[in-house]
């Protein structure tokens, strides 16, 4: 394991003081994210911690931590290690309200009661959902989005094998043997898979995270067991075995993963810590402010679980087509710098992405004035909506699409027109992209655009934008027809920022259901 340390950044006891983890609360939505409260207790007193959903898996209950570190946890005296088989038969729901020891705090407890051996377990439901259905961060949060995978793959099955064929949506680092393992396993179980997909309906009609035991091959676990006389209460599963994928083989391709090819050209761009150091940094800090997590940091990484397979299948990489590789600097090379302060987040909205070009840049990056200013401001609303996840931005001038045509400039002649794209996710698996044009006395309404997941976005933008410039300033709603892409168009208004971001949001309502 490494010696790195992850830490809590709201802890409050002192170092080298023991805190046992006695509750973990039931996920709720707060500021477009999952959050979750952990009660840990120490010297008679209990502190109620806010963290991210995606910390979950390391945090194990009546484990103890010290000074914040949550890669290290101590298991409680008197345990006991006990490997388990887990039939359907022998499994029954059981839930009750729970008052948190040392707080006024109540939650709802719920469990699942498991016969093995003549002894019944307590086993957590939460437990299940961290080391069963969603052992890693972009499963966890799945959970809670509808139908969603299709964003993030396809998936294509032949005899004996799984393709998946992956969107840049899906991060690169998911593509390692034991993540796909792992996504194959729940995908090729179907009885698996419908519960892991059902939780998302509940928690979105009900607030809470709730599902019948419906497996129906039995389960092996290994756990940590605080016994009993009659059995005892699961802490911890640390092993999950003789877990079967009827594959012998997984291809995938990914549109990062690509053959490259050398030239003789300098980089475009190359990163850089403000601190000069590019060693790892010995200490991270886990902040729940931060809207989204780092690229490179999981938490899964700790190495606190085995899953074991009864068969590996063979793991076969696509690569697409061929990627430039520059390998040296020169006077045009772009630097950044990035001002790394060890702070991280589990949160799976946002993140602290370093801009590259102008895609995908989050909306508080973007700094522009006049018409589009007034744009990003009725976004930032919007980004409000208790519906909507996140919204990313795509701005630009036209004269990227055509270095002839009048429309590119302003009346001056000289001016670039500008847009933004406002990409839009919403928690109800709902993408719609809002398009965003400089007009400067034309009556040109804003695009509200629904693309499916098979279409190229980038390609779609293009077509769009150059039929804008060709018709000097006019949709062409015609080429969006026959590019099947479905869209509705809204004027502008003189009224405040509430206002007009209610009018898209009502646009976007009625395009999606009409």
């Amino acid at each position: 394991m490494s010696t790195q340390q992850v830490k809590l950044n709201n802890w409050p006891f002192k170092n080298g003081e023991k805190a046992q983890l006695i509750w973990i609360s039931s996920p709720f939505r707060q500021s477009n994210k999952i959050m979750i409260y952990a009660y840990f207790r120490a010297n008679g007193k209990t502190e109620k911690l806010l963290a991210d959903w995606g910390t979950l898996p390391a945090l194990a209950i009546q484990h103890y931590y010290m000074n914040g570190d949550i890669r290290k946890s101590i298991a409680p005296t008197g345990t006991e290690e006990v490997e388990m088989a887990i039939y359907p038969s022998t499994v029954s729901y059981f839930e009750k309200e729970w008052s948190i020891y040392g707080t006024n705090d109540k939650d709802m407890s719920r469990s699942f009661i498991v016969s093995s051996n003549n002894k019944n377990y307590i086993l957590p439901l939460i437990e299940v959902v961290r080391s069963i259905l969603a052992p890693n961060r972009f499963l966890l949060y799945r959970l809670f989005e509808t139908n969603s995978f299709p964003q993030y793959f396809i998936e294509q099955y032949e005899a004996n094998k799984i393709h998946l064929d992956f969107s840049s949506l899906y991060h690169r680092k998911y593509t390692k043997d034991n993540f796909l393992y792992q996504l194959v396993w729940l995908l090729s179980n179907q009885d698996l898979r419908r519960v892991f997909e059902n939780v998302a309906y509940t928690f979105i009609n009900t607030g809470i995270v709730k599902f019948d035991w419906l497996f129906t091959k039995p389960i092996t676990i290994k756990a940590i067991v605080k016994p009993s006389s009659n059995g005892g209460t699961i802490l911890r599963i640390t092993n999950v075995k003789n877990k079967q994928i009827p594959y012998s083989e997984i291809s995938f391709s990914h549109p990062e993963i690509v053959r490259s090819e050398r030239i003789g050209e300098a980089k475009k761009y190359t990163l850089h810590s403000k601190s000069g150091n590019g060693s790892q940094q010995t200490e991270l800090t886990l902040d729940e402010e931060v809207e989204g997590a780092t690229g490179n940091f999981d938490l899964i990484e700790m190495d606190n679980q085995m899953h074991e397979y009864v068969k590996l299948p063979k793991v076969t990489k696509i690569r697409r087509n061929s990627n430039k590789q520059r390998n040296f600097e020169d006077e045009n090379t772009k630097r950044y710098f990035i001002d790394d302060q060890g702070r991280r987040s589990t949160s799976d909205v946002g993140g602290s992405n370093v801009a590259k070009g102008l895609e995908n840049k989050s909306l508080y990056d973007i700094q522009v004035q006049g018409e589009l200013g007034e744009f990003i401001t009725v976004l930032k609303v919007l980004e409000n909506y208790p519906e909507v996840q996140s919204i990313n931005v795509i701005q630009g001038s036209l004269k990227e699409f055509s270095d002839t045509k009048r429309f590119v400039y302003l009346s001056d002649g000289v001016t670039e027109r500008r847009y933004v794209i406002a990409e839009i996710v919403f928690y109800t698996n709902r993408n719609v992209s809002v398009i965003e044009v400089e007009r400067e006395y034309k009556a040109l309404s804003s695009l509200i655009c629904l693309l499916n997941n098979q279409q190229d976005r980038s390609y779609c933008y293009q077509k769009i934008l150059n039929g804008l410039i060709n018709y000097h300033g006019t949709w062409n709603k015609e080429q969006l027809n026959v590019n099947n892409i479905a869209f509705l168009t809204l004027r502008h208004s003189r009224k405040e920022s509430e206002y007009r971001a209610k009018k898209i949001c009502e646009k976007i309502n009625f395009l999606v259901y009409n």
